[in-house]
């Protein structure tokens, strides 16, 4: 009798045989071809047992699986149905990293989209990432070419530019070729794929390439980013300059931990809450997430708030409050820009912060911008009054131009365009201005000011 704990059962069982390997790998060998035919077909319930069999004997199960892979390559679409194997191999070669199966797989992978799709399933958006990218076995050629190939699936593009990001941040892949590469898609006037662009910009993002922004506008500029997965231009800003991201692909991975949980097998029964928990629950969730921040009061002896460097009572302690003081608090503020890139408070090697790319000037003038136009995420049943969001607008819209006026004249601005070039952030003018004359009345002299400026601007 051997102890059954993982791989451990399979080493004690090698030592019985001693110096008799062959006899070992004979036995073993008919071990592995049954767990092999465990799982060869669907099941209902996850195969745990043939799971760890196999993973307990990598050099064994890599030739079985492999012939599995090649057979759905050579079969395609006229697959047995109910075979399932070729899709437990792809985990299985991928916990195991076995990089000379690589080719076999990409085979599998740049089959014709719907082909694709038939044979793997929800593989193709879960896990081929990492499939592939613990498979890798440096040929990134075989990359690039089915990203470029218009036969392979959309998904599956997707995760092999999730893997190249990750090559990138492992330091396997050159920032120069790789920024290139993105740059020959963005720029290429042939369509490779509905999603390949969403991705894109989602690497552009993920590998803080803000030498690239030029072409994440573009991708923007063309309608090619699905906004309703990754948010909209303002939003990738934020994500650009975010470094605590997790990693596009992790390594290594394990099998069954992946594959347990999936709808395609029965689960466990979970205890049922009623839809009133679920409703607490939700009201709960949001009552915290939108309490009103509370205000702090500030010293006579405290620095002032206006970053002056003087004592409180010594500076703003007794001036008029400002429109903008008087929206939200400072506490307020805060709370909105959360996601706003942080300043290099202490900097960190390696890392990019947006006053290396932009004046304080510029970045002030976009704060008001993002404060005024970031979409704020507040439950349907606590929904701001149209008027309160149309007044923080305003205010905070009208005291963006005013700066921008003054920028604009001091430096002879002739057009909206050379003030984006050098100072526009997270919005362009032709995005707020309109936005700030659809919040003033017409019969204001600020309407009036702002109308002829863009006008005159526009070019």
């Amino acid at each position: 009798m051997h102890k059954k704990n993982g791989n451990l059962e399979m080493e004690f069982f090698a030592k019985d045989y001693g110096e008799n390997q062959e006899e070992y790998k004979y036995i073993m060998g008919d071990t592995v071809q049954k767990a092999i035919e465990e799982i060869t077909y669907k099941s209902s319930i996850f195969p745990e047992e043939p799971f760890r069999v196999i993973s307990g004997n990598r050099e064994l199960a890599i030739p079985m699986l492999l012939s599995a892979v090649e057979k759905a390559v050579r079969e395609g679409e006229d697959l047995e149905e109910a075979y399932q194997l070729h899709f437990y191999a792809l985990f299985l070669l991928a916990q195991f990293q076995a990089r000379e199966c690589f080719s076999q797989i990409m085979e599998l992978v740049t089959l014709p989209g719907d082909t694709l799709d038939d044979l793997i399933g929800d593989a193709v958006t879960s896990g081929l990432s990492y499939i592939l990218y613990n498979t890798y076995n440096g040929d990134l050629e075989l990359l690039k070419r089915a990203v470029e190939n218009p036969e392979v699936n959309d998904y599956a593009k997707s995760g092999i530019l999730e893997v190249m990001g990750q090559l990138y941040l492992d330091g396997d892949l050159g920032k120069e070729e790789f920024q290139e590469y993105i740059r020959q898609i963005v720029y290429e006037e042939e369509e490779i794929g509905e999603y390949v662009y969403t991705e894109l910009a989602s690497v552009i993002c993920e590998c803080h390439f803000v030498d690239m922004l030029p072409e994440l506008r573009r991708l923007y500029d063309d309608m090619r980013v699905e906004e309703d997965a990754i948010g909209g231009y303002d939003s990738c800003i934020d994500w650009m300059f975010q470094y605590e991201k997790e990693a596009f692909c992790h390594s290594p991975v394990n099998a069954a931990d992946m594959l347990r949980g999936w709808a395609m097998f029965e689960q466990p029964a979970r205890e049922k809450g009623s839809e009133k928990d679920m409703e607490k629950l939700l009201r709960s969730v949001a009552a915290r997430q939108n309490r009103p921040v509370p205000k702090v009061k500030i010293g006579r002896n405290d620095p002032c708030p206006c970053g002056s460097g003087k004592k409180y009572k010594h500076c703003c302690v007794n001036k008029p409050k400002s429109p903008i003081d008087l929206i939200e608090s400072e506490e307020e503020k805060k709370k909105w820009l959360k996601d706003y890139p942080e300043t290099a408070k202490e900097r960190k090697k390696g890392r990019i912060y947006l006053e290396d790319l932009f004046d304080a000037e510029s970045i002030g003038v976009d704060r008001l911008l993002y404060l005024a136009l970031m979409y704020r995420a507040i439950p349907i049943w606590s929904r701001e009054p149209e008027e309160t969001v149309r007044n923080r607008r305003r205010v905070y819209l009208s005291e963006a131009f005013e700066r921008f006026a003054k920028r604009v004249e001091r430096e002879q601005l002739r057009t909206l365009h050379q003030y984006d070039e050098k100072y526009a952030i997270h919005y362009r003018c032709e995005e707020w201005l309109p936005a700030l004359l659809n919040v003033l009345n017409k019969k204001e002299e600020l309407y009036r000011r702002v109308s002829a400026c863009y006008e005159k601007m526009r070019g």
